[in-house]
């Protein structure tokens, strides 16, 4: 009995296995899906840009290319719109990217890689186009300005590009031999405001427009100021003998340099033999007017004028030439008389000796006194039997002498 159930049983799951075993393989399938679901592109104004779209178990469904204004641009690989600029481009099998050659600023905006599936799946991409900068001629203004002194000038540097560009100015010196050289203003904005203007202002300025894009672009505009003559001669007198020669120098700025004369007693100088005038220039808007007078005459001293005028005003300056005469030494008259002179510091005295005796006061008296000078020492008089002796009048009264003269000299 055991064992019929036990047959029974290993029939049944013999059935179950083969049963299974037969039944037909089901597949499972999956979804199409993308690398990520959105994409930031930029590209410059010009290139090739690629708009990235990877597709993971695509089988059967379809692939479609849309631009910003919803137009459709692409399906599978063929190209729908007659924009000959755009393809699709698969390196690889998941692969489905648009390229766009020559990139425009229109083309900028959010594109979407569609597949057809239910509901439809899309994968944004965001393309950013950016632009150099660039300066419009025509809206700027041009590269030689010209004004009057005290007037405002407007220099406008009129910009494009993607993003906005920040303008810069810069201003070099005219006047400087070293064009390399620019000094930042520290004014940013496309017009640069110049009030009161003055000749110090003649100069040349440069805008320069950057957004980071590569390459920046620049223009420079010449500013010329315009003023009235200023004149300055080099010496207000100048003296030279007969006969011989000299320059007269003056220095004339104004813009435009125009009338620049020596002048004598109203009359202006022309060269000839004795006039000779140069012309030299110095600096922008200054020159100097050089007058050389040869073999000068009693007639050629007097005041000269230097004059310049333009048509904004007038200047002028005088210098005076004089006449140097030769230095005449002062006369001297011989002396034959020797004369002595006695210096003031000096003093002569005369003493006589008196005869009268002259007997040292009691209190002074000593066997052992002895009188000395510093200038001359005084002999000790030997006495009898080697015994010291007195001062001899003499002697005293020299002492008395001497002592005078040098209280005297002392004074």
């Amino acid at each position: 009995m055991n064992i019929m159930i036990g047959l029974l049983g290993l029939d049944f799951f013999g059935l179950v296995l083969g049963v299974v075993t037969h039944l037909p393989a089901v597949k499972e399938t999956l979804d199409p899906s993308f690398d990520v679901p959105i994409t930031n592109v930029t590209a410059i104004v010009g290139d090739t840009v690629t708009l990235p779209c990877s597709i993971k178990e695509l089988e059967n469904y379809k692939v479609m290319w849309l631009d910003h204004r919803m137009k459709t641009l692409t399906l599978e690989t063929r190209r729908i719109i007659a924009d000959e600029r755009i393809t699709i481009e698969r390196p690889h099998i998941s692969d489905w990217n648009l390229f766009i050659h020559g990139v425009e600023l229109s083309d900028a905006g959010k594109y979407m890689c569609q597949i057809n599936t239910v509901p439809v799946k899309i994968k944004y991409i965001v393309l950013s186009v950016h632009e150099p900068p660039a300066i419009i001629p025509g809206m700027s203004s041009p590269q030689k300005v010209t004004a009057k002194e005290g007037e405002t000038v407007q220099l406008v540097c009129n910009v494009t590009g993607v993003p906005a560009p920040t303008v810069t100015w810069y201003r070099k010196s005219s006047h400087s031999r070293n064009h390399i050289n620019m000094e930042v203003i520290g004014y940013d904005g496309m017009v640069l405001q110049i009030r009161n203007i003055s000749r110090y202002c003649d100069d040349v300025y440069r805008c320069v427009a950057n957004n980071g894009v590569e390459p920046s672009a620049s223009r420079e505009m010449t500013v010329t100021v315009q003023f009235p003559p200023e004149v300055r001669v080099q010496n207000r007198k100048i003296q030279q003998k007969l006969g011989k020669e000299t320059i007269l120098d003056c220095r004339v700025t104004a813009n435009p340099q125009q009338n620049s004369a020596w002048t004598k007693n109203g009359i202006t100088i022309e060269n000839d033999e004795k006039f000779e005038i140069d012309l030299y220039r110095d600096y922008t808007n200054s020159l100097t007017l050089s007058l050389k007078i040869s073999d000068i005459q009693n007639s050629d001293y007097g005041a000269y004028r230097c004059e310049a005028q333009n048509e904004l005003g007038r200047d002028f300056q005088d210098t005076y030439l004089l006449e140097l005469k030769p230095m005449t030494p002062a006369p001297t008259t011989p002396s034959t008389t020797k004369r002595t002179t006695t210096p003031s510091n000096q003093y002569i005295f005369q003493w006589t000796p008196r005869n009268k005796p002259i007997t040292p006061r009691k209190d002074y008296q000593s066997k052992d006194l002895v009188l000395t000078l510093p200038f001359e020492p005084i002999q000790k008089p030997q006495g009898v039997n080697g015994q010291p002796g007195c001062v001899s009048s003499v002697n005293a009264i020299s002492m008395i002498g001497l002592f005078a003269t040098v209280c005297m000299l002392k004074r």
